[in-house]
């Protein structure tokens, strides 16, 4: 038994490892290789404290501060790994920041456990320098199909359809938790970081290999999330679909996903935003969509909001996607999946005639 270094490009090849990183909370909330799990040598105030005092009085003092902080949790953090490498029974690897002394410290007392593991060589910082360079390089195979769509059609439905059917679902939003426009945040939890985001995008990548994969279109930006050139570009020139609507199941969808509870803390967040659309929409319009929303008519003042911002502006960016090769209704999301199924099957055989 003994621990060994591995490499960013060994790591990725190994199936479904458990990989333990012992940085700090608040590290790991930053920046993680994606399904990590935090077992941290230091919390996040013992961590300041160490940094504070390596700043003040020196390196060899600062590190035998954090081993008198650490010691008496040893026991402890090789207990929980040990209980984490029993439940998964696969390949472990632990990583820090850059393959440094915590990394080490831990796979040195797992080995004295009797436990075998690996250290990320170069730690987060070198998985990190690898996932932009996959992007940069941009050697992805996948076939994109990308469907385009106003508002509220149904195209993530449809995006959920389709990977229940086992087709290859890249499903943007979900990876940014956020829906891509002024109100897309509404009643989701705080976006990703870029990193996080990034590295969550890079595995669901590798994943897809050399298949076809659905996704929709997305502005360069998600929220505060960016999205790489390898992906944008795709979104550019993949084949594109249209889903359309009838407008009264689109506002149906919208207050469902955007104002499920109907709370008045919903409706006050949601004409704070609507406020930053004055000068899009005009004051006159503005007011006639509060009135309708403070009064209880939502469909009203969803329709008003469909129509005369949303709708004018996606139709400007449908011409960039014309012609579009398949148009199915998103009211259905499970017919319209079925469609696009078949569809793609046609396609796959007409293009190997």
């Amino acid at each position: 038994m003994g621990w060994r270094e591995l490499t960013v490009e060994q790591l990725v090849t190994l199936k479904n490892p458990l990989v333990v990183d012992v940085r700090s909370p608040c590290e790991h909330e930053a920046e993680r290789l994606p399904n990590s799990i935090n077992v941290p040598l230091l919390s996040n105030q013992e961590r300041e404290l160490i940094g504070t005092i390596y700043k003040v009085d020196g390196e060899m003092i600062a590190r035998r501060h954090a081993l008198k902080l650490i010691a008496p949790k040893i026991p402890s953090i090789i207990d929980e790994i040990v209980a984490l490498r029993t439940s998964h029974a696969r390949a472990m690897v632990v990583y820090c920041w850059r393959g440094g002394l915590r990394s080490e410290s831990v796979a040195s007392l797992l080995s004295m456990a009797g436990l075998d593991c690996f250290r990320l060589q170069g730690g987060y910082k070198s998985w990190r320098k690898h996932v932009l360079n996959d992007f940069q390089t941009d050697r992805y195979q996948f076939t994109p199909i990308v469907l385009h769509g106003l508002t509220g059609a149904g195209k993530t439905e449809v995006l959920k359809e389709l990977g229940h059917r086992g087709s290859h679902v890249l499903d943007l939003e979900e990876l940014a938790n956020h829906r891509g426009s002024t109100f897309g945040s509404m009643g989701l939890a705080t976006q990703p970081t870029q990193k996080n985001f990034d590295g969550m995008l890079w595995q669901q990548l590798r994943e897809a290999g050399n298949e076809t994969v659905y996704l929709e279109a997305e502005s360069r930006k998600i929220g505060r999330v960016s999205l790489p050139d390898c992906i944008y570009s795709r979104i550019k020139s993949g084949t594109p679909i249209l889903v359309t609507g009838t407008i009264e199941k689109r506002v149906e969808r919208i207050i469902a996903d955007y104002l499920s509870t109907n709370t008045q803390k919903e409706l006050e967040r949601a004409l704070d935003l609507l406020a930053d659309l004055k000068e899009r929409l005009g004051v006159q319009k503005l007011q006639e969509i509060e009135a309708a929303v403070l009064a209880g008519d939502l469909r009203s003042g969803i329709r008003m909001l469909l129509t005369d911002y949303y709708d004018p502006l996606y139709l400007k960016h449908f011409q960039h996607g014309a012609p579009f090769q398949l148009e199915v209704s998103g009211d259905n999301p499970a017919i319209a999946a079925e469609e696009i199924v078949q569809w793609s099957r046609s396609l796959a055989v007409q293009q190997r005639i």
